[in-house]
């Protein structure tokens, strides 16, 4: 073989190991970037739950956020005990979002309000009022 024709053979070997790279990192990138994006889908939805669950209205006008400040200052709202409205109305307001009671912990301080104990990874997602933390963990 001429010198011109093992030049061209090397250079075809070094594209075809820079091909094979090229496809090795696309179908692993292509896999970081999906877990990536459903790992943001599934942050936002605890965050929007929060949101929703702030915003869902008891009785008479009176949302969810007030009915928290009132429990963490230890009052009543819609002539009953407002923590014991928390808790009743968090866990419905979870379960119509399709969550287990074992997937979520729903906390105002140090005061666990749901049944379910995180084990794993988590997402989080926390406001507060009255100098208390209302915290909803998302466990999968």
């Amino acid at each position: 073989m001429k010198r011109g024709q093992l030049e061209i053979i090397g250079f075809m070997v070094i594209i075809i190991l820079l091909l094979f790279s090229l496809i090795f990192y696309f179908k692993f990138a292509a896999n970081d970037s999906t877990d990536l994006l459903q790992e943001a889908e599934e942050n936002l939805e605890v965050s929007n739950l929060l949101d929703a669950i702030k915003m869902y209205t008891i009785c008479d006008d009176t949302q969810m956020s007030d009915v928290i400040k009132s429990c963490v200052d230890g009052g009543n709202e819609c002539d009953e005990d407002a923590c014991a409205i928390v808790e009743r109305e968090v866990q419905q307001i979870i379960s119509l979002n399709g969550w287990d009671n074992d997937t979520y912990m729903f906390h105002i301080g140090d005061i666990l309000y749901s049944q379910g104990t995180c084990k794993g990874n988590t997402f989080v997602d926390d406001y507060i009022t009255n100098g208390e933390t209302i915290k909803l963990t998302y466990c999968y």
